[in-house]
């Protein structure tokens, strides 16, 4: 894989991560009961608990320093990534929720 091909492999990663929390967000935002939205919730920490299992072993798989700092900056980024899009999901549920409280 050239550089280019991989910067094209990163760039489409990126772009499929951003319509994944838009994806989200939409069907939180859309969710009608609460059997749904727990359901959302349980993928999400499952997201999560993946992704932290996968830069852990990357972490494990090598000694280079230089690469264990680079999984951990990689794993930090993604977790932020992941807790912005946990924060945005829970601003629509909230506002949602608002909304069909509201008196009529």
């Amino acid at each position: 894989m050239t550089e280019t091909n991989s910067k094209q492999a990163w760039d489409k990663f990126a772009a499929d991560a951003q319509n994944l929390a838009g994806e989200l967000r939409r069907n939180y935002k859309d969710a009608d009961d609460a059997k749904k939205t727990a359901e959302i919730d349980r993928s999400l920490r499952q997201l999560g608990q993946a992704a932290e299992a996968f830069f852990s072993s990357l972490d494990t798989a090598t000694r280079d320093p230089q690469v264990r700092a680079s999984t951990k900056q990689a794993a930090r980024s993604f977790g932020a990534a992941l807790a912005e899009t946990f924060r945005e999901v829970g601003d629509e549920l909230d506002k949602a929720l608002r909304k069909t409280a509201a008196p009529k």
